[in-house]
This record gives structure tokens, C-alpha cells and sequence, in this order.
């Protein structure tokens, strides 16, 4: 039988129309095919047994919580963690949910709440046919890392502003003797002011002067936990060329005992991680001055004096017996911070203080102290500067240099005598002792011109 062409396209034309209406068309009801496959349906977490805390933060009610991530057609699944201090960093927990008996889609894993255990959890789930979805995370934290990480939330909307801000205090800060027992504590290191002050319950224990990292070796800006306290500690180098250039004698990666001269720890150290450390100064020339390899430098009276405070307020896991003996041995002795104790590095060069504006050097060089800057933080605290020109405002930036800071009275912003009422105070009481070593040379240098 013969067909004519027409006959043959209108044939081919009318399967085609059939099979897009059949394409397009709902899926029939009673068909095995289900409406939606399981990959897409949103995979949830949640723990057991918690209880509500701050910032929907689920406080661990036990040692070991029990995660149930509901994801029918999961092919498999990792538990995903990141600290409430790590920033960006993912930790993948070894823990592998199983199938739980009786129910479809359900998965269950336990994971041991340390002490510090505080961050966000949440489920990565593979399907059978390699898509990936994650649940929603939940905030978790073990009982005893609960304050901690609700200072790190409270304090980390500071971002780089100093803890002493007026808009944060309110114009107060409250001063106390260290009570012991009393384990609520953090430190907070000022950089531009090189200050480290200790807390309690929120009030100032004690504020000491320190040096910091060089320009080259800055110290990191930011939250940090302290875990431990170690009295004799040894040195380990780093392979750097600051190692190289001030001590040539030592060998990156070599042991260096508490007792040899070439460690520059001196008898305490509080690591605060990533090789950042607390440690003694080298010489009393060391504080208000960028000296360090990205490390906080302090007194070692000082530096006895905080960490026996810290021991006091943490109940003594080290005796004072233990400690004093330290002084006068070279045995290592290590004081566990259970939880730990929160640091909180900061870098504010124009700080409003007890209604004072204090303008701090930019020692990083992070171009902090500009114009644009000093405008927005004043308007920030409440402060009209309208009446100042750009001109005046950068000549109060420019009298903040490396051994002085400068200080006006809000007060005397709005009423344009600020650079006539302010003055130049200096940093650090080692700031008075540079300046005056210093003024002479200037003196002499300026005789042979």
C-alpha cells in the first residue's frame, strides 16, 4: 500500500500531539509512581534530651545526647560540627547514624558532650541516586560550655570594638576583687592600648600592660578559648624567619627545655591555639611594643599574678602549693580551664570610654584611623561632630603615635575646641621611659643639621 507524504506527516504529527499531552498531563492517582521522591524531601535533626537556653541554644540535659535526623531514601550521612569559636572550620564528627529499627527514614547517633562541646550541628545526607541536602543546624552545647558560648555570641557582635565602649557599659565599668570559686572569668586583650584585662561576673579584676606580635607577626584579632595553663614550659620553634633572625642558636621543630636560656617562654605560657600563646616578657622594654612572634607578652609578676587569680576563681586545679613550687623548679606542671576561658582579642583604635574619646595608634597599619572612621563611630555613640571639619579630626587622628594616645572629652567635640582640650597621654608606663630615651638622639640629630 502506498501513502502519500501528506498522509504520512499528518500521521506522525498526530502520535507527537499524543505523547506531549501525555507528557504534560498530572500524574494518574493510582499510579505506582509517587508525586514526590523521597531525595527531596527536607531532612530535619534534632536531639534528645536538651533543654532551652539563650539564643535558641539547646543545652545538653546529659553526657551523651542522642541525634534522630528523619531522611527517608538517605543512602548515607555525616554528622558536620563547627565550634562556636572556629569561625568558618567544619569539624566532621565519627559518628555514622544507623537505621533505626521499626521506622522508615529515621537515623539515630550519640555523640559524648565534652565540656567545651558548643556550635552548631547538622546532617549531611546522600541519597541513592548522589544528591546531597543538609538539615537545618541546631545550636547545641554541653551544660558546662553553655556560658561560654553565650559570651562568645555576646561578645562577638563587638566584632573588633573595644569591651569598654560606652555603648556597651553604658558609661560604667564596674571593678571587683577577685572572689574565689566564682569560675565565671574572661580576658579580653586590647591591641592598639596593650592592655589585657581579667574579668569576673562581668566586672574588671585587674588590667595589666603587655607587648604584642610584630607588624610582621601580628597577633591574630578575634575570639579565642584558653584550655590550659602550663607553669616550665618548653619551647618549640617554629620554622620562621623570626627564628632565624633573633634566635640563630636553635633549630625550627627542636625541644627546647624550661630550663635552658634559649626559650623565650619564661616560666608560664596559656596557649590560646594555633600556636598564639600568653607568655613572660623578655624585659620590662617589651610592653606597649610590637616585640613578639604574634604572641601576648606580660610581666612575670604579672603573669603570676593572672594565672593564680585564674587558678583561685577555677576552684585550684593546681594548688597554690603546686604553683609555688613551680617558681623555684623546672618540673612541668599543667592547671586544666574546664570550660575554658574565653579570650577576646580586639583592635579598636577610637575608643569613647566614660564619656572620654580615646584615639589609640593604628599599630597593625589596618587603616583604622581614618576620617570616614571617627565620623561613623561618633555618630555610632550618640556624638554630633558636625561642627568639626576633616581637617581637625585628622589632626586629633594624627596626635595618636607609637607611645602616645590621644584624649578629649566628648563634651568638648560639639562645642570645636577638641584639639585646644584634648591631650596626649602616653600608652604605657614604658611609653614615658621610650620617649625620654628617644629625645635625646631627636636632640642631637637636630644639633648636626
Amino acid at each position: 500500500m502506498v501513502y502519500s507524504a501528506r498522509k504520512v506527516f499528518a500521521f506522525i504529527a498526530t502520535v507527537m500531539a499524543a505523547l506531549l499531552i501525555q507528557a504534560c498531563a498530572p500524574p494518574d492517582s493510582n499510579s505506582n509512581q509517587t508525586a514526590q521522591s523521597p531525595t527531596w524531601q527536607e531532612p530535619v535533626i534534632a536531639a534528645t534530651p536538651v533543654t532551652q537556653g539563650e539564643n535558641n541554644r539547646l543545652i545538653a540535659g546529659s553526657d551523651t545526647v542522642t541525634l534522630n535526623i528523619t531522611a527517608p531514601g538517605a543512602r548515607s550521612m555525616r554528622i558536620l560540627y563547627r565550634p562556636v569559636d572556629a569561625g568558618d572550620r567544619v569539624v566532621a564528627l565519627k559518628k555514622k547514624p544507623t537505621a533505626a529499627s521499626g521506622t522508615s527514614g529515621i537515623f539515630t547517633t550519640q555523640i559524648k558532650m565534652v565540656p567545651d562541646f558548643a556550635g552548631d550541628v547538622w546532617a549531611e545526607i546522600t541519597y541513592a541516586d548522589g544528591a546531597k541536602k543538609e538539615t537545618k543546624p541546631i545550636s547545641l552545647a554541653s551544660a558546662a560550655a553553655a556560658p561560654v558560648a553565650d559570651a562568645l555570641a555576646k561578645d562577638a557582635a563587638h566584632g573588633d570594638e573595644s569591651e569598654r565602649e560606652d555603648k556597651f557599659t553604658g558609661g560604667h565599668i564596674a571593678s571587683t576583687s577577685l572572689e574565689e570559686n566564682q569560675p565565671d572569668l574572661r580576658i579580653t586583650v586590647d591591641v592598639p592600648a596593650f592592655r589585657l584585662t581579667l574579668w569576673q561576673n562581668g566586672k574588671e579584676v585587674k588590667t595589666y600592660e603587655i607587648g604584642v606580635g610584630r607588624l610582621e607577626f601580628p597577633l591574630a584579632i578575634g575570639m579565642r578559648r584558653a584550655t590550659q595553663i602550663i607553669w616550665n614550659p618548653e619551647w618549640v620553634p617554629p620554622d620562621s624567619d623570626w627564628v632565624e633572625q633573633s634566635h640563630s642558636d636553635v633549630q625550627p621543630g627542636e625541644h627546647i627545655d624550661a630550663d635552658d636560656p634559649r626559650n623565650p617562654l619564661g616560666k608560664v605560657k596559656i596557649p590560646l591555639g594555633d600556636a598564639y600563646l600568653i607568655h613572660q616578657a623578655a624585659k620590662p622594654g617589651d610592653l606597649g611594643h610590637l616585640v613578639s612572634h604574634g604572641c601576648v607578652r606580660m610581666l612575670q609578676s604579672d603573669l603570676y599574678d593572672l594565672t593564680e587569680k585564674i587558678m583561685a576563681a577555677r576552684g585550684w586545679p593546681v594548688s597554690r602549693q603546686q604553683i609555688e613550687e613551680s617558681k623555684n623548679n623546672t618540673d612541668r606542671l599543667v592547671g586544666k580551664l574546664n570550660p575554658p576561658l574565653l579570650v577576646d582579642i580586639n583592635y579598636d583604635t577610637q575608643v569613647i570610654e566614660g564619656g572620654v574619646l580615646r584615639l589609640y595608634p593604628d599599630v597593625y597599619d589596618r587603616n583604622t584611623n581614618t576620617v570616614e572612621n571617627l565620623r561613623a563611630e561618633l555618630q555610632s555613640s550618640g556624638v554630633d561632630a558636625s561642627r568639626l571639619d576633616d581637617a581637625t579630626l585628622k589632626q586629633m587622628l594624627d596626635r595618636a603615635n607609637a607611645n602616645e594616645l590621644f584624649a578629649v572629652n566628648v563634651s568638648d567635640l560639639t562645642s570645636n575646641k577638641a584639639l585646644a582640650a584634648g591631650q596626649s597621654e602616653p600608652l604605657t608606663s614604658q611609653s614615658k621611659v621610650a620617649k625620654a630615651k628617644a629625645a635625646p638622639g631627636k636632640a642631637r640629630h637636630a644639633r648636626r643639621r
